[in-house]
């Protein structure tokens, strides 16, 4: 590879210091905490769900558990479950419920 002009070399991939990235999301989308983009808002949603399964099993979930789950138990949720739990935790967190499931790729019926 060639060194060019900046001092980086010719075909690399420039990469930004975490603390210089831009709050623009994919699609133009801007990310604010009154309008919080789909990546930011799964974000309180999974927070939503840690806090449920730790209410409902005494404990943080396993790595191989779901965060949509059987009430009684924690095993994956069907999709009408958890399209459920996922809306609730969109009404508790504030957060808009169509970018989650549009974000997800599931459609609500």
């Amino acid at each position: 590879m060639q060194k060019q002009e900046d001092g980086t070399m010719a075909g690399a991939k420039r990469s930004r210091n975490i603390g210089q990235r831009s709050s623009e999301r994919p699609h133009g989308q801007h990310c604010t905490p009154q309008n919080l983009c789909a990546r930011c808002s799964m974000m309180k949603v999974i927070q939503y769900r840690f806090a449920a399964f730790r209410q409902a099993f005494g404990r943080d979930p396993l790595p191989n558990e779901p965060l949509f789950f059987v009430p009684v138990t924690p095993i994956a949720a069907d999709k009408r479950q958890a399209i459920a739990q996922l809306s609730e935790a969109a009404r508790a967190t504030g957060v808009q419920l169509g970018r989650l499931l549009e974000f997800l790729h599931v459609r609500s019926t």
